[in-house]
């Protein structure tokens, strides 16, 4: 794969990377939009919670098994087909999604659209990272990421004004029509660098890996009833194994393990897991704990992470741009720094929730988010060699999808627990105290992010010296 290095970039090049990002963007928006219409779904089909979250832990993993084979397809077909398969996937399912008289049919929709992000996102990404010069491959992720960063936060804002004054419905109506003009404009604009070569599909390794997301996703939706022994646990992880134990031993294998040769590549990757974890969980957290605690409606509810959205809507393309001027480690402390302020305060006042507490709280954690989330990616792809990039955004932009269904489903789950351990207290207490769980949750989620931040910090280090002991050799 040739990466520019002109410090140039064509309109088509832009035009292109607007139109993917848009589509998106869309995509995205209606996921988390849906957060906030759980109430009004578990009325109007008349199903629990754990039965309507699966809109969005099914959506978001449908776009985790897509986003797997985005290096397989980058190769083999061309992009234009590839943006033209998402549009359309886009269309056919918010056209099911409007139409749904039941929820089976809601949920095969958002399906279908979750195969349309899954085809969007990473091709976003690889365009950015073939196309772009390297001094500004920091700036152009991070506008980018404005789509992925942002469309999470305000979508709980967007779903239940719409939700509030109109129908959950119209939802889908008013993006379908702003999705077509952006697939359009991404059909329309894309450039082919590298042309597509015949590969064999290794379709043993793909159905391991459905099985090991789909067992996990399943097992961890089932602990409120079943417990931690549900077989799902350990089917997940003996198909792991076996993928792993594939990809190795395969001449041309599904995703390239060789990524995890450079030491920089896996922390950076398990760390924009974490960020993606903690931050689709909170917003489908505090949506539902301000409607079924602090009685908000879902306009209210959905209106108290806009400012969060918007702080890192224009955080992202500035700390991109730190990136490219200054490294990592400016990012990552901020990050660290900010991340952590926003979970232990979380926690420590999960006894006195409040609107303005848990708004303020959730743009503190908004703001480490714009530091790490598209810096550690970026910085992560650019230690690879040019032929992985491919493999490594496929990695980054799976594990990030499978991130937010993780996160919604352990959320979830949690909830689902605490209700069935205080079966006798009222909906109020048991969504207050699932919530204080879920904090801690979080708490040791951002532990982990500083474990993980440490190690790169380290492995920085490492590489300097040897670039050091390298010119003293010279």
């Amino acid at each position: 794969m040739e990466q520019t290095n002109e410090h140039q970039v064509t309109k088509k090049t832009n035009l292109s990377i607007i139109g993917i990002a848009g589509l998106a963007f869309c995509g995205v928006l209606v996921e988390t939009s849906m957060n906030v219409t759980f109430p009004t779904l578990m009325r109007d089909f008349h199903q629990s919670l754990n039965a309507v979250q699966w809109g969005t832990t099914g959506y978001l993993l449908t776009v985790a098994l897509t986003v797997v084979l985005a290096a397989f397809l980058q190769r083999r077909f061309k992009l234009h087909g590839l943006i033209v398969a998402s549009s359309l996937a886009f269309i056919t399912g918010g056209l099911l999604c409007v139409l749904a008289p039941q929820l089976w049919m809601l949920l095969l929709g958002r399906l279908i659209q979750g195969i349309s992000i899954g085809l969007a996102m990473p091709l976003l990404f690889f365009v950015i990272m073939q196309q772009i010069p390297f001094a500004m491959q920091g700036t152009y992720a991070g506008l980018g990421g404005m789509a992925i960063g942002l469309a999470p936060s305000l979508g709980p804002t967007y779903g239940g004004l719409v939700n509030q004054f109109i129908n959950w419905r119209v939802i889908f109506w008013i993006v379908l029509p702003i999705g077509i003009i952006f697939g359009l404009i991404g059909i329309a604009n894309i450039q082919q660098i590298d042309q597509p070569t015949t590969i064999h599909f290794q379709f043993l390794q793909y159905l391991l890996v459905a099985i090991g997301f789909i067992c996990l996703e399943m097992g961890l939706n089932s602990v409120g009833t079943s417990g931690f022994g549900s077989p799902a646990f350990y089917g997940n992880v003996a198909a792991l194994i076996m993928f792993g134990y594939l990809t190795s031993h395969r001449k041309h294998p599904l995703v390239n393990t060789n990524v995890f040769a450079d030491p920089i590549y896996l922390p950076c990757l398990l760390l924009y897991f974490m960020v993606q974890f903690i931050q689709i969980g909170m917003t489908f957290l505090l949506p539902n704990c301000a409607q079924l605690t602090l009685h908000q409606n879902s306009f209210v509810a959905g209106l108290m992470l806009l400012l969060g959205a918007l702080i890192s809507a224009v955080l992202l393309p500035l700390t991109g741009r730190l990136l490219d001027q200054s490294g990592i480690k400016k990012p990552l402390i901020f990050g660290a720094l900010f991340t952590n302020l926003a979970v232990i305060l979380m926690y420590a006042f999960s006894s006195h929730l409040s609107m303005w507490s848990l708004t303020i709280f959730y743009a503190v954690y908004m703001v480490g988010f714009g530091f790490l989330f598209n810096n550690v990616m970026t910085y992560g792809l650019q230690h690879l060699k040019p032929q992985l990039v491919g493999d490594g955004n496929a990695l980054f932009s799976t594990l990030q999808q499978y991130a937010g269904s993780i996160g919604t489903a352990c959320v979830s789950t949690i909830l689902a627990i605490t209700a069935a351990q205080i079966p006798h207290q009222s909906i109020v207490v048991q969504t207050a105290m699932g919530t204080k769980y879920s904090y801690v949750l979080f708490i040791i989620g951002a532990l982990i992010m500083d474990v993980l931040i440490i190690d790169i910090w380290k492995q920085i280090g490492k590489e300097k010296h040897s670039f050091e002991l390298l010119d003293q050799d010279k």
